[in-house]
């Protein structure tokens, strides 16, 4: 089992979180918990990473995975994007899609500001924390060790875009709202298409923070609130369908200035340490999970171990 993991993370973790995220739905379907209770599948990759850690059996593997959230000494400019960036493309979106022959943005009816911080809390400890152990924690490095940046980035947003496909059939989410008004098909390509999108700027403030899971856990929850408040969820899909261009030239946008290699010009990519004495046939023997700076390793003292 430990093999298969190592050799396949991103399969290993797709499964598994849709089956501890199918688990609580399908109790709810039994009624022994209230309907509420289906929200806990929003854990499920976390969930589902800190299992596979322990099949793993790395030494010290557990604690690696669970201090990503302690990483907070970044730059206060990577704390002002994951707070703040989503508003950019919600707002550029809104008033595109007005342009384009669209609905009038009305900013009347928004709620005061404040209202912003208990939904930022909450949606950064459920689904920030919930999910970002899984894909940026666990799933992140260990593919960011067999391929550039960008294609790990690529890599772990189709495998979270197909964690959210049951969403599309559950009654009261705005993803099930939306198919039914456009259709499954365009609706689940379209948002797939963001959420892959969005993966690749995932990758590059994980990159560039130190492998940071709390960071990306506070960006994944800043990005829900911001668009909850500002309505994003009940423009026409049309209007998502501009939000989902706008996100693809943003991360376009990112590739060409921070390089697909590494989606940083400060930083290697972060990847997976191997322990001492450990080895791994993906990963080359200079990938470290804690960030370096691109220079060249400095090579061994003679009489050193």
């Amino acid at each position: 089992m430990s093999t298969l993991v190592k050799k396949y993370p991103a399969i290993s973790l797709l499964v598994l979180a849709m089956i501890f995220g199918a688990a609580p739905a399908l109790v709810v379907g039994t009624g022994l918990l209230p309907p509420a209770a289906a929200q806990l599948g929003a854990l499920s990759a976390s969930l589902a990473a800190i299992v596979l850690v322990v099949i793993e059996g790395r030494k010290g593997g557990l604690r690696e995975l669970l201090g990503r959230a302690l990483i907070w000494r970044v730059g206060i400019q990577w704390w002002i994007f994951a707070l703040f960036f989503m508003i950019i493309p919600s707002v550029a979106s809104l008033y595109l899609y007005h342009l384009l022959g669209g609905l009038a943005v009305d900013w009347s009816g928004l709620e005061p500001l404040y209202t912003v911080v208990p939904m930022f809390i909450f949606l950064t400890i459920a689904a920030g924390l919930g999910e970002e152990f899984g894909w940026r924690g666990f799933l992140l490095p260990r593919l960011q060790s067999r391929h550039n940046a960008l294609v790990a980035g690529l890599i772990v947003g189709v495998a979270w875009a197909i964690w959210h496909i049951p969403l599309f059939f559950i009654k009261g989410t705005s993803q099930y709202e939306q198919q039914l008004q456009s259709g499954l098909l365009p609706v689940v390509l379209g948002y797939a298409i963001f959420v892959i999108a969005q993966s690749v700027q995932f990758t590059w403030l994980f990159n560039n923070t130190k492998g940071s899971v709390l960071l990306a856990a506070v960006f994944h929850g800043a990005s829900n609130a911001w668009a909850g408040y500002l309505g994003i969820s009940k423009v026409p899909f049309n209007g998502i369908l501009v939000l989902v261009v706008v996100s693809v030239l943003f991360t376009v946008l990112i590739v060409l200035i921070a390089g697909a290699n590494d989606l940083s010009r400060t930083f290697k990519r972060n990847v997976l340490e191997i322990e001492a004495g450990q080895t791994d046939a993906n990963q080359s023997s200079n990938e470290r999970v804690l960030q370096r700076m691109k220079i060249s390793p400095r090579p061994l003292e003679k009489g050193r171990g």
